[in-house]
């Protein structure tokens, strides 16, 4: 017997409960994200007009970290609002890939590879785990 650490895919199944939550998450990122912005306008002038006095080299750069820095926040902000348009268009009961853990699982000369390869998944529901998976079948709850 060998022991090998193997990941696990932690899934939920899309509830409107569940639906409303991620929806609510990436509001409040978004809002967060908008005030990022409106920060970085206030400080980015406050940071050019004391490059400015240091040389047009040192303004330009400054300029051009502010606006890398605003073009990121942007491009979340953007991503973030695609992903909620993405959540509402989902049907309720679809399984949602959301995290990766670790777990170990004990292999015995005679186990099928093909199985051990599929690894595991857990089904949560509303909060709660609602099934555990192993290769690709659900394990009995005495396990």
């Amino acid at each position: 017997m060998l022991t090998i650490r193997q990941p696990v895919a932690v899934k939920f199944i899309l509830t409107e409960q569940t639906k409303q939550q991620l929806i609510a998450e990436h509001r409040f990122h978004i809002e967060r994200l908008q005030m990022e912005l409106e920060q970085l306008e206030v400080a980015g002038k406050q940071a050019l007009e004391q490059a400015m006095a240091q040389g047009g080299d040192v303004a330009q750069q400054v300029k051009e970290q502010i606006e890398a820095e605003k073009q990121a926040r942007i491009a979340q902000r953007e991503q973030l609002i695609e992903q909620i348009q993405q959540i509402q268009q989902m049907e309720l009961g679809t399984e949602i890939q959301n995290m990766t853990v670790e777990t170990t699982v004990d292999v015995h000369v005679g186990d099928d590879w093909t199985k051990i390869l599929q690894g595991a998944e857990i089904i949560i529901k509303d909060g709660i785990v609602h099934e555990i998976r192993r290769g690709g079948e659900p394990v009995p709850e005495t396990e």
